[in-house]
Formats: C-alpha cells, structure tokens, sequence
C-alpha cells in the first residue's frame, strides 16, 4: 500500500504523467518515453580519440568504476535477492544508466550480473553528454533517483556555446553547469516510504556556497588544492586547458576525475592516482580545536572538548550514505610522566579494524521498519539520527576523562579526526579480499597539553 501511495503522490507531482515511469522505480528516462537501444550510445573509446584527456581521466574515476565497484556489485546482489529483484533497475539508474535505459542490465538468480558490452561502462562520456533535462524540478522538487532525461544519438550536450565538431552535433546545455545535474544521483530517496538516504544536494543547496553560486562542478571537476581555494574565497576558479586533440583551449575548463572522498574502492581498483587525491580533499575539508584546562589534579577529572568545523566541504561532513561511511575523533590522553602511558582513549580500532560503540561519530542512524539499526538502503524506514556537520558549520564533542591518583603529568591530548568509506566489517563480509584493511585516512589533528596540579 505504502509503495502504491508514494507513486501516486510521485505521478501527481510530475508532469508528464505515467510516461514518466516506463523506467519505475527510477525516475531515470529517455526525451522520448521509450527504451533506447545499446547501439545509439558511443563507446568512451570512440569518445577518446578527439578527447583523450577527459577520457584519461574519467576512466579512472568512481564515474567510470560505478559498476566495477566490488561493493556496489555485492551489495546490489543481496538487495537483488531480498527484494525480489524489486531494486535492480532503481540501482541501475545510476550506476549503469545505459544498461537501465536500454533495459539491457540484469541479475541472474545465481547473482551473475549480465550487462550489454555497450552499456558496461559505468556512467559513461555519451550517457552525461545525451542528457538533455533534470526530472522532478518542474514543480518545486529536488533532483533525485537518477531523475534525468536523455536524448541518445541527440546533440551532445555540454557548457560551451561555440562549441563544434564534426563527428557529433553540439549544443549547449545550462544544465550541465549547474548541481542539479549532479544532483539527480547525488540525492537519493526510499522509492517506497520516501525517505532521504543521500542528501547531497539538498545539503548543498541550503549551503552558502550554493548562495554564492558556488556548483557542485567547481569544487569536484578541479583539482583539489584548487577546490580548497574556491572554499575559502567562494569565487569560481579561472582555469583554461584543451578540450580536445584540435587545439580547442576552453575558459573555464573542467577535470573529469570527479574527485570525491572514496580512498576505499579506488585502492581495490589500483587507482592509486585517485585514491590520493581522495586523501587530499579529505585533509582540507575540515578542522579541529582542542579545549582544555591549563592543570588538573591526578585523581580527579578533566574536561575536554573537541571542535570539528566544516571548513571546505559544500555539502556535509560526511555525505552520501553516512549510515555507511564513518567519520569519527579519536581521542587519547597520555601520562607524559608516566612514560607516555594511555590514561584514556576513544575511537581507537579494535585488532581487527572494527570500530567501538563509544567512538563519536558524525552520521546519520538509519533504521529499518522495526526499528533495527540498518546501513542497507533498502531496509532503510527513517533516520532517527544525523550528526554530520554542514557547511561552514561545527559540532562540539565533550568528553570527561577520568584521571588515575598515580598519575604524574603533563597529560598530552591528541585528537584526531578520521575517516574510511565503509566500516571493517562490511568489507570483510562483503569483499573477496581476505586480510584487506579499509584505508584510514586522518583528516585533521589537534594537540595539547595539560599540566598536573602539585
């Protein structure tokens, strides 16, 4: 019933009405309402020979790997096999759009995933070029669920306005310029109870960098020490380059490596190159201040208070599916006078890499119909909990550390705050790789120290 509710309010609120949904439950379709056909999308190797930079370096990207993704892959399977195959075109539409729009992406029973070879390249150069329109905008809403319109074998779309080519028709499309492009798979809803389980754009959008006319395009189509400069001075970054082998040098001009916060797949995929580049924006988006007491008494107590600010983040720290990735501070104390010995610790990693209940961690809690905590997004019934810091926002964590009598002092505070794209023991029970560890990547630091009172 819930299910039958949802498409009724959802074919209400689009124009358009039931041709909107010859792709259901992915709002994802084609401009004319009909399948297309895997031979009215080029190869991204055809794509290559006029445009070998952009090729390079989208074929490295999450972009290109959304559906090689071990993960994506494992996980796409189980909630094949849970639902009844109910989430296999709601996950193709945006990690395989050309398998979903050609209807030629499957899974088998026995968890094989069958796919034209035309259509396994992840979210390909001719697809993000074919699309001519962002679905669900025309009355209000938010972009979401691979809500796109495409036009396959049409001009491909792009945000030159003189731009000319002699394989391809062109046109431009302010569409491509602006979030909402992005938006259409970077904001994810329950396709049955509605519940947001990606918020990306919508955190974005009530941002001030979407006030200053900051796009997601200007920070993850840079380079990221150039995505931290247009943070910090909420202007665009002034860049040119060449767009193809015949010398056509573009202002403004954009990378194709999409770079995100994804350390973790690209290392299985040997994409050493982007893993650290994830690095490098996970280490300028935010920072932490330690607030301590100048002296304590051995004995007693002390008072600590760790300050995490969105510095450089357009949308909030962490993103995407929080109920998965995990960001946290660990803190430790230790006993200076005492050799260095731990007199507290918090979000530390057990021996075999999981994380502790007590760690403070910045995310949503997600739980499933009876209240179970749930990261599956097809489980998913509602957030009870979202602890992730906007934009140019911040969040205090107040920890009460009890001190032993014999301790001696100074007391050295380190706090760090940490991040990996999915916990341990998701990796362990859904990757094939025995003894692999999820990268860490530590984000920011603070240090200080305390005296013991005589």
């Amino acid at each position: 019933m819930a299910r039958l509710v949802f498409l009724l309010v959802l074919f209400l609120a689009i124009p358009g009405g039931a041709e909107e949904f010859v792709f259901y439950p992915k709002i994802l379709n084609t401009a004319t309402g009909l399948p297309a056909s895997p031979s009215q999308f080029i190869s991204a190797e055809k794509c290559a020979y006029c445009h070998p930079l952009q090729y390079e370096q989208w074929r490295g990207s999450m972009h290109a790997n959304a559906l090689t993704d071990p993960l994506f892959r494992a996980v796409w399977r189980e909630s094949s096999r849970e639902t009844g195959v109910r989430t296999d075109r709601f996950c193709a539409g945006c990690h395989a759009p050309v398998g979903a729009l050609t209807e030629q992406v499957w899974i088998r029973e026995s968890g094989e995933i069958v796919i034209d070879p035309r259509a396994d390249e992840g979210i390909t150069c001719d697809f993000c070029h074919s699309v001519v329109a962002v679905k669900l905008l025309e009355k209000g809403g938010n972009p979401g669920n691979s809500g796109l319109a495409v036009e396959p074998e049409g001009a491909k779309q792009g945000p030159y306005a003189d731009a000319h080519s002699t394989f391809h028709a062109t046109a431009y499309s302010d569409v491509h310029t602006r979030s909402e492009f992005c938006g259409a798979c970077h904001n994810v809803f329950h396709p049955v109870n509605n519940t947001a389980i990606a918020r990306t754009y919508e955190e974005w959008k009530g941002s001030e960098y979407a006030r200053a006319g900051i796009q997601c395009q200007d920070c993850h189509m840079v380079p990221p020490e150039v995505a931290a400069r247009v943070a910090d001075t909420m202007e665009k970054a002034v860049r040119t380059g060449l767009t193809s082998v015949f010398d056509t040098e573009r202002t403004p001009f954009f990378d194709h490596d999409f770079t995100g916060a994804n350390a973790a797949v690209t290392t299985l995929l040997d994409q050493w190159g982007r893993a650290n580049e994830a690095r490098l924006r996970l280490r300028s988006a935010a920072r932490i201040e330690l607030a301590v007491p100048e002296q304590v008494a051995p004995g007693g107590g002390m008072e600590v208070r760790v300050r995490v600010e969105n510095v450089r983040a357009g949308h909030n720290l962490p993103t995407s599916m929080t109920e998965l990735r995990q960001m946290w501070l660990h803190l430790v104390v230790r006993d200076a006078g005492r050799n260095g010995a731990v007199v507290f610790e918090s979000g530390g990693l057990d021996s075999t890499g999981r994380l502790g209940p007590e760690a403070r961690r910045f995310g949503a809690q997600a739980v499933d119909s009876e209240g179970r905590p749930t990261w599956k997004p097809w489980r998913i019934a509602r957030i009870v909990r979202d602890t992730s810091i906007p934009p140019r926002g911040a969040a205090t964590e107040r920890f009460e550390i009890p001190l032993p009598p014999g301790a001696k002092g100074p007391f050295e505070v380190l706090a760090r705050l940490l991040y990996r794209s999915l916990p341990q023991e998701v990796a362990d029970s859904y990757l094939d790789r025995p003894g692999w560890k999820v990268p860490l990547v530590e984000m920011a630091t603070a240090r200080a120290e305390v005296r013991a009172a005589r």
